[in-house]
């Protein structure tokens, strides 16, 4: 059903390392196995809530563009030494610090900053939105062909359907080619959507499996793994925003809300919720990134339904198989629902049933672990 220490001092971005240290390490499932052999999973989900996971990593929470706090950790105990054993290696040694910056940037709360989060660019993404696309690890022909598909005036779902091609291409990578067929991977999907010059080439079929894909993503927590440019891939929940995001700035603004290049502008920039202004994406955070990629993506759905069959764009038919993605949680149509995948309760009660069907934690805790998730969405604001 689901997959998922103390005083300020600093003030500043202690970026994620790009190096291999950093992938195929997954902290949060490795510490909550490793909490669970000393009966102790419960106590270690249970110990902060989403917000105050926050409030410990970010200068100002709810701020789209807060800064992450360097605070001293908590002393190592027995279960956080044993994953560190398990996950470091003679060539690659991880300490605690590592781990909690990967926590940090598998929990989106870094940025897209030049520089900081993003060191390069490769060649097809060198332009406005490359940064926010890289972080998104999306490759220049699948990023290219998703925007001339839909055009200027739907980035989200853009995006969207952009990260659903790259994860089919990686998938289709890393799974031997005799294996494709029992596990329902469709090259001739990814092909059509590449070389779709004509809309007619991209059948309704394609469509509705590229959103299956996305979704059977993002049901799950599957984080560690290195992305087509060498960086720690994010989550798809984040991932979507940023190639959203990508392609909104893409577009170009009127009032440019960013200075500098990557610096929000105080004055111009938008400041999320219902500020619907543009945010500055390179210095918002990935939490505030996805939390407008989820208003956005509702809006566009929305706009193309009146649009009778004989009258759908691209974009139209596109947004069909959105209308009833789950999004890896309730479904788009309730923004404030689709959301909730971001929170660490959501990402916890994830790993807990991975954890469950694979004999590593108990029934009980398994369920505790749903049950505050599901308790999100008894919320008022739902």
């Amino acid at each position: 059903m689901f997959r998922l220490s103390r005083f300020a001092f600093v003030v500043g971005a202690a970026a994620i390392p790009a190096h291999a240290t950093t992938h195929g390490v997954d902290p949060i499932t490795a510490l909550i196995r490793e909490y669970s052999k000393e009966g102790r999973s419960a106590e270690y989900i249970e110990r902060v809530s989403d917000q105050g996971y926050e409030r410990y990593v970010l200068s100002r929470p709810d701020f789209p563009y807060a800064s992450e706090v360097v605070r001293p950790l908590a002393d190592v105990d027995a279960p956080t030494r044993r994953v560190l054993n398990r996950v470091s290696t003679r060539e690659h040694p991880i300490n605690q610090r590592d781990l909690h910056q990967m926590k940090v940037w598998d929990l989106g709360f870094t940025k897209a900053r030049m520089g900081y989060d993003v060191h390069w660019l490769p060649e097809g993404l060198d332009h406005p939105g490359g940064a926010n696309a890289m972080k998104a690890g999306i490759e220049p022909d699948i990023y290219e062909r998703a925007f001339r598909l839909v055009g200027s005036g739907y980035p989200a779902i853009a995006g969207t359907y952009a990260v659903a091609a790259q994860i089919l291409r990686a998938k289709l990578a890393s799974t031997p080619r005799p294996r494709w067929k029992e596990l329902g991977l469709r090259e001739d999907v990814i092909d059509h959507f590449v070389h779709a010059d004509s809309a007619s080439i991209l059948t309704d079929f394609d469509l509705h499996y590229l959103v299956q894909i996305l979704d059977g993503e993002m049901a799950a927590w599957d984080v560690g793994r290195q992305s087509t440019y060498g960086m720690r891939e994010l989550s798809a929940v984040f991932r979507v925003g940023r190639a959203a995001a990508a392609y909104r700035e893409r577009n170009g603004y009127g009032t440019n809300p960013c200075l500098d290049g990557y610096r929000y502008d105080p004055v111009n920039a938008g400041m999320g919720g219902v500020d619907r202004r543009p945010l500055c994406f390179r210095d918002a955070i990935d939490r505030a990134v996805r939390a407008w990629y989820v208003q956005q993506l509702h809006d566009e759905v929305i706009s193309t339904h009146s649009l009778a069959r004989s009258e759908r764009s691209m974009a139209a038919r596109m947004a069909v198989p959105l209308r009833s993605s789950r999004q890896g949680w309730i479904g788009i149509t309730r923004p404030a629902a689709v959301a909730i995948a971001a929170r660490k309760e959501v990402i916890e009660a994830k790993v807990a049933n991975t954890l469950l069907a694979e004999g590593d934690l108990s029934y009980h805790d398994a369920s505790q672990a749903t049950r505050r998730a599901m308790r999100l969405t008894c919320k008022d604001e739902l």
